[in-house]
């Protein structure tokens, strides 16, 4: 049976290394835009929108839908670079650390 002492510094030691990677991850800055440049977008390494820039032309109603669509390719854009870095950082054996293996 394993020790709960041992257990709970254990679990102490991933719930700050999770903490650490986080606030690492958050401080990183992805950049998006959407076909021909209409919008930008900038996300941090969580996922959430620090800065968006969107062209003028696309600010009135009939440009509605175009807009959306627009917004929503230059944030999967951010996210597939934002995920090419994490997945070139993504260590086996870090993570391996962290779960006590």
């Amino acid at each position: 049976m394993a020790n709960p002492f041992t257990q709970a510094r254990d679990l102490f030691k991933m719930q700050s290394e999770a903490r650490k990677m986080q606030k690492e991850m958050s401080s990183r800055k992805y950049k998006g835009e959407s076909r021909k440049g209409f919008v930008k977008i900038e996300l941090n390494g969580v996922g959430e929108i620090l800065d968006m820039s969107i062209d003028d032309m696309l600010l009135s109603v009939e440009h509605k839908n175009d807009l959306i669509s627009l917004i929503k390719d230059a944030y999967k854009d951010a996210q597939k670079q934002m995920s090419k870095d994490v997945a070139k950082d993504f260590d086996i054996n870090k993570l391996k650390s962290l779960m006590g293996m």
